[in-house]
């Protein structure tokens, strides 16, 4: 492996840990009223944030599927195209900070309350993004290749994540204030300790998949 593959490798590294530190710390931005919309449903510093976050999910969920397509090609296919989708979660981070700009200029306007054409297909794709840590989960709970606790939580932030999410006031307080965070939270509990066994090994000497399993 090349000295370009084994930093290329420290950075992914670094990817599954930051990307969902970054949203863990979205989260805990609008939770604590930082930088709130007038209408109270999102925080442009959580907009940021959650930004960055997805932007670093998309070569975390890549290389999960590719792990996976190692003991299950076809499948690992369809979690690659799935997977893509996570890069999607940039439209509402940016519909939230679009929202501060429109608060700051007395414009009245609850973004995300309004249907613009095209976005169902967006919305669906972005969908199957959140949900493929859920599909990458069950295939490793069937094939293996990582810790049994590692693919629970692989399987559960999407769920919980997707309960806490809304974009007008009648969401219940709970879901906004519990649920979401919680999903965030296990996202990194999920992937971040997969991110140190890949600081931490030898990337020019140990497979992608040994690294991983830990």
């Amino acid at each position: 492996m090349s000295r370009f593959d084994q930093l290329q490798h420290k950075l992914l590294g670094i990817a599954f840990i930051i990307g969902p530190l970054l949203l863990v710390m979205g989260a805990a931005a609008f939770v604590l009223g930082i930088g709130l919309s007038s209408h109270g449903v999102s925080s442009w510093v959580e907009g940021v944030l959650m930004m960055l976050a997805f932007l670093l999910f998309v070569p975390v969920y890549l290389h999960l599927a590719a792990l996976m397509g190692e003991r299950a090609p076809v499948f690992g296919l369809i979690c690659t195209i799935t997977g893509l989708g996570i890069g999607l979660g940039m439209v509402p981070s940016s519909v939230r900070i679009i929202q501060a700009g429109l608060d700051q200029n007395g414009v009245d306007v609850a973004l995300f309350s309004l249907q613009p054409p095209g976005q169902m297909v967006l919305v669906l794709w972005m969908g199957l993004g959140l949900l493929t840590t859920l599909l990458l989960g069950i295939g490793f709970l069937i094939k293996g290749g990582l810790p049994r606790w590692t693919v629970v939580l692989l399987i559960l932030a999407p769920i919980i994540f997707i309960m806490g999410q809304g974009g007008d006031e009648s969401i219940a307080w709970w879901q906004v204030n519990i649920m979401y965070p919680l999903g965030c939270v296990l996202y990194f509990a999920a992937l971040a300790p997969i991110g140190w066994r890949m600081l931490a090994g030898n990337a020019s000497n140990r497979s992608a998949e040994t690294v991983m399993a830990g």
